[in-house]
């Protein structure tokens, strides 16, 4: 936990500079601008995570083309579709990892995947306030994964099931 501590903070002295922070993912990049350069918001106002019972705010920031979702003692990775890895949040100990191949979701855990679900690929809904992405998938029983992107093309909310349980982590964008 201490050594997580550590990174986190040496993260924050490296991109304190920063004048924003992207969502990237070679997917999205191509449909929509996912947060707009001349952003100075972004790392003043935290984004809200909520699983379970827990919620707590958190930072954005950029590592090895997945943006980081982080506080004092949580990760989020998320790489412009899928939650890849979360760690933290009360439950996430160690870290779960999602791996997506074929249609298939897998949940690992310490190198072994404790659940694999079905997925459908992701379907567009354009509507007045932005772009909705969804994802239908199947585990013990049917969910959806969603993305919400605003109409300025910033990605405002993340909502997906990231283990076995089949709860849903949220992710608002508090502007």
């Amino acid at each position: 936990m201490r050594l997580f501590r550590i990174a986190a903070l040496g993260l924050f002295l490296m991109l304190g500079g920063c004048q924003y922070v992207a969502v990237q993912s070679s997917q999205l990049s191509s449909a929509i601008s996912v947060f707009s350069s001349d952003s100075n918001e972004l790392l003043s106002s935290p984004w809200a995570v909520q699983y379970g019972g827990y919620s707590a705010t958190m930072q954005a920031l950029i590592a090895d083309n997945s943006t980081v979702f982080i506080n004092n003692s949580d990760a989020i990775y998320f790489d412009g579709w899928r939650i890849s890895k979360v760690s933290g949040l009360s439950s996430f100990t160690p870290a779960w990892e999602i791996q997506d191949s074929d249609g298939e979701r897998s949940f690992v855990v310490n190198g072994q995947i404790v659940a694999t679900h079905q997925c459908a690929p992701w379907s567009t809904v354009v509507t007045e306030a932005g772009v909705r992405y969804e994802q239908q998938c199947v585990g013990n029983k049917a969910y959806a994964n969603m993305i919400l992107v605003n109409s300025l093309g910033q990605i405002i909310a993340i909502e997906q099931v990231v283990d076995s349980s089949l709860k849903v982590l949220k992710l608002r964008f508090n502007n």
